[in-house]
């Protein structure tokens, strides 16, 4: 059997090709946080139609270069509450959206088993909440506008291999307790006090494989981590992991 690989492209910006298919987790590349969408940005990265696309969450360097990647190609975004509500009210047709709803296990395009994951995002002091029902007039220039809404992880069983994505450096402990998987893609952006311990008492995983560590206000060419995952290494010694090279794919063998 041939393993899945994956490719990332900064944040948790992830694509996956497979032995029937391809698809993609929150797939931001435009990487500015005053336009937020730039055209050019999707094309130069994002040449290849995915089966499908998974999104964690709603936030500005998550989300906003959807609608037009879904006017690029014929694919399906499986979302949160808020996130669809935010791509309805940006004239995304209903066809191309599946609401998601926590717990769900979904049969997806290439054999591909999803569960659904409820998760946490890092708290955000004053941030509203979500969307419950399509926003009007919303201005997808303002970056507060995306909010983040409902927050998903994604337990992922392709070509015989569990990947577990969290999308951000927190999870909601009584869904994640005592989960196993090979690689766990996991967010560690500025991780606070408390969040090593709720990895290591939660999760049984093969290989950490961190995300969402590097410095996403700057376009992929100035692409440089930052210290999270040297902060982590010194509070979890031995801890078992592995960097992926950006824009290269890596087989999960």
């Amino acid at each position: 059997m041939n393993s899945p690989a994956v490719k990332w492209y900064g944040i948790n910006a992830l694509e996956f090709r497979h032995s029937k298919g391809s698809f993609m987790i929150d797939p931001y590349v435009s990487r500015d946080n005053q336009l937020l969408h730039i055209p050019g940005e999707v094309d130069k990265y994002i040449v290849d139609p995915p089966d499908f696309v998974l999104m964690t969450h709603a936030h500005w360097d998550h989300l906003p270069d959807m609608p037009y990647i879904l006017s690029k190609f014929n694919t399906v975004l499986y979302a949160s509450k808020t996130a669809c509500n935010i791509m309805r009210a940006m004239g995304v047709a209903e066809s191309r959206l599946y609401e998601l709803t926590y717990g769900e296990k979904l049969l997806l395009p290439g054999n591909v088993k999803v569960t659904a994951l409820e998760s946490r995002h890092m708290g955000i002091v004053g941030e509203p909440e979500g969307y419950a029902g399509v926003p009007e007039n919303f201005d997808p220039t303002v970056k507060d506008n995306w909010r983040c809404g409902e927050t998903f992880a994604f337990l992922i069983e392709v070509d015989g291999k569990r990947l577990l994505n969290i999308g951000t450096a927190n999870m909601y402990e009584p869904v994640i307790h005592g989960m196993e998987c090979d690689y766990l893609l996991c967010g560690i952006s500025r991780w606070k006090e408390g969040f090593p311990e709720l990895l290591s008492r939660n999760i049984v995983y093969d290989t950490l494989i961190p995300t969402h560590h590097d410095e996403f206000t700057l376009k992929l060419d100035d692409f440089y981590l930052r210290e999270d995952m040297e902060r982590l290494k010194k509070v979890i010694p031995g801890i078992k992991y592995k960097e992926m090279p950006i824009l290269q794919w890596m087989t999960l063998g």
